[in-house]
Parts: C-alpha cells; sequence; structure tokens
C-alpha cells in the first residue's frame, strides 16, 4: 500500500506541476512572459509578471516607477494605442538576472536598451534600463 501512495505521489508531482515541491520557474522564463505580453498589449499577463514592490530604473539609480499600479498606469496608455512593440536581439542568464538587449519601437521611433531584469520567486522585482 505504501509503495502505490508513493508512486501515486511521485506522478502527481510529474503529471502536475502546480503540486510539485518545487515549482520555480526560470528567470529567463519569467522575462519571455512578460515580453509576450508586452508584444501581445495584454497589461494583466505583462503586469502578473512583477512583484508588487517592483522597482524600475534608468541606470543605475534613476528611479522610474516604484510598485505594480505605478507600472501599469505608465504601460496602459501605450498598450491601449497598440503602437508598441519590443524586439529582443540577445538574452544572458545568471542567477536571477536577466540581461536583454532589445528594441523597443513606439509610435514608429526606435530606441535600443540593455534591459536588466531581476526575477525572485518567479516575480520581476527590479528593472534597470540602459537606454542609447
Amino acid at each position: 500500500m505504501k509503495t502505490t501512495v508513493l508512486i501515486f505521489l511521485a506522478l502527481s508531482a510529474l503529471t502536475f506541476p502546480s503540486l510539485a515541491a518545487d515549482s520555480k520557474v526560470s528567470p529567463l522564463a519569467v522575462v519571455n512572459k512578460r515580453m509576450d505580453a508586452y508584444n501581445k498589449h495584454d497589461l494583466k499577463s505583462f503586469s502578473d509578471t512583477y512583484a508588487e514592490n517592483v522597482e524600475v530604473f534608468t541606470y543605475p539609480t534613476k528611479s522610474l516607477a516604484k510598485g505594480k499600479k505605478h507600472l501599469e498606469s505608465i504601460f496602459e496608455p501605450m498598450f491601449k494605442e497598440g503602437a508598441v512593440q519590443v524586439t529582443i536581439h540577445t538574452q544572458l542568464e545568471n542567477d536571477s538576472y536577466v540581461i536583454n538587449h532589445e528594441t523597443v519601437e513606439y509610435l514608429g521611433k526606435k530606441t535600443k536598451y540593455l534591459s536588466i531584469y531581476k526575477v525572485e520567486n518567479n516575480l520581476i522585482t527590479e528593472v534597470r534600463f540602459v537606454r542609447d
């Protein structure tokens, strides 16, 4: 009986990842989910990738946004216009950090970025943008 229960639990963890003890998603997967939501102009899915207390900076320390609600207020108008897209050229992942080389196009203007995302507990907690 014990063997049957253990096999069931092991199979459940494999079949239902949310029931597994460690359901951690890679930082790269979190950032890519953010990018997909950005390009779909899906504010809810975009916002769901961020921690409530996220902080966003222009590198190194100029504050752009503090908190998820503030971030939503910045991106909501752009998403409603449907006039913003991001292209990822290169990505690097190191522990909890993801660095993207990106180009953002908004209303016909293209801006290059190096974007540094810190991901903790499957959520983006900090972003620093280096712009040209």
